[in-house]
């Protein structure tokens, strides 16, 4: 799996990514209100999402598997279930050391689980997206059209 394949970027994207978000709540049975309160956002910004009006960041989609326990390559793919077992939902025992992190769900996992290893990543990303700017704002244009 390719790192920007969890890249949303163009409308058509969006939009399937919002429809995904809001099966996931209508099967969950709340209401856009509900999930905002849950998720610390408004029921606006959750209405902007389901649109495909809005490309949510990486701390939506935490908080979102967090409190659901929904499956990112769900709602960024629409593969697989929408929600993981939580039976087998990845244990501590599984993470030896950050090179067993392989998936965007272990990632979240572990960001949700470890506030110190959530913010290092944070500030890792704060870092190379003010050194690399003006590249990644070009690519972004790219991918834009």
């Amino acid at each position: 799996m390719n790192k920007s394949d969890y890249h949303v970027g163009k409308s058509e994207r969006l939009v399937d990514l919002g429809q995904r978000v809001k099966a996931v709540r209508e099967s969950l049975r709340l209401s856009q209100r509900e999930m905002a309160a849950s998720l610390n956002t408004s029921a606006s910004y959750i209405s902007e999402i389901e649109g495909g009006k809005a490309n949510p960041g990486p701390g939506f989609f935490l908080d979102l598997s967090a409190a659901y326990n929904v499956s990112i390559e769900y709602v960024f793919h629409g593969e697989g279930e929408m929600f993981y077992d939580p039976r087998t939902r990845f244990p501590r025992a599984e993470f030896k050391d950050v090179n067993d992190i392989d998936s965007p769900e272990k990632l979240f996992w572990l960001m949700n689980r470890s506030s110190m290893f959530k913010n290092s990543l944070l500030g890792y990303a704060a870092r190379f997206y003010l050194e690399n700017e003006a590249i990644i704002k070009k690519n972004f244009r790219k991918d834009e059209t």
